[in-house]
């Protein structure tokens, strides 16, 4: 099965042009799309998407900045089931900026999930590397709330952190990773070694 995570405050449908793809070279292979709310907090949405997989016999994750962070979990999960993913612009170091913006806005649930000296982000680095598992880090962009190299969104830092990943690097900014057709002949190659 093929897994879909959107990234936060987007939907499923930010992978219409990568799934136009994928589906024409493997349409046998079932999907799953699988949405969720940053307002509803990590862990109920994490337990949400573990229910909707439970019965699917191999995992590929395909996922963008947030939702990389729930495929981490979610292969960790099902490791026996996983067979490899990619992830697009996922800061797995955390945001430096939400530990900061969190004093501010202190009922945001997505300011306390997405930190970098606590919470789901700040867990996900004790997760083990999955197999077959990628990063691609966008390079191109610029936020006027990011002093740091950043793709808009993202730092650059965060998206490197995890060594054991391979990582990608891109330069395209933080949304035009899921319109890219380098992107989604990445994506092709890896399914295909993965699928085998």
């Amino acid at each position: 099965m093929i897994v879909y995570i959107h990234g936060a405050s987007a939907t499923a449908e930010s992978f219409t042009h990568i799934r136009q793809f994928v589906k024409q070279h493997y349409k046998r292979e079932p999907e799953a799309l699988l949405e969720y709310s940053s307002k509803d907090g990590f862990e109920n949405n994490l337990s949400k998407m573990k229910e909707q997989l439970k019965d699917a016999q191999r995992l590929f994750f395909i996922s963008h900045s947030l939702g990389g962070i729930y495929s981490l979990y979610l292969a960790n999960h099902y490791k026996d089931k996983t067979v490899g993913g990619i992830s697009l612009s996922t800061p797995y170091g955390g945001s430096k900026e939400a530990d900061f913006a969190r004093y501010f806005l202190p009922f945001n649930q997505l300011m306390r999930d997405i930190g970098s000296i606590r919470g789901p982000l700040y867990d996900s680095r004790y997760l083990d590397a999955p197999p077959n598992w990628a990063n691609v880090v966008t390079t191109t962009g610029t936020s006027p709330w990011i002093q740091r190299d950043n793709d808009g969104v993202v730092t650059v830092e965060s998206m490197r952190f995890r060594e054991d990943f391979e990582l990608i690097e891109m330069r395209l900014n933080h949304y035009e990773v899921v319109l890219s057709n380098a992107v989604v002949e990445l994506i092709l190659e890896r399914i295909g070694k993965s699928l085998k």
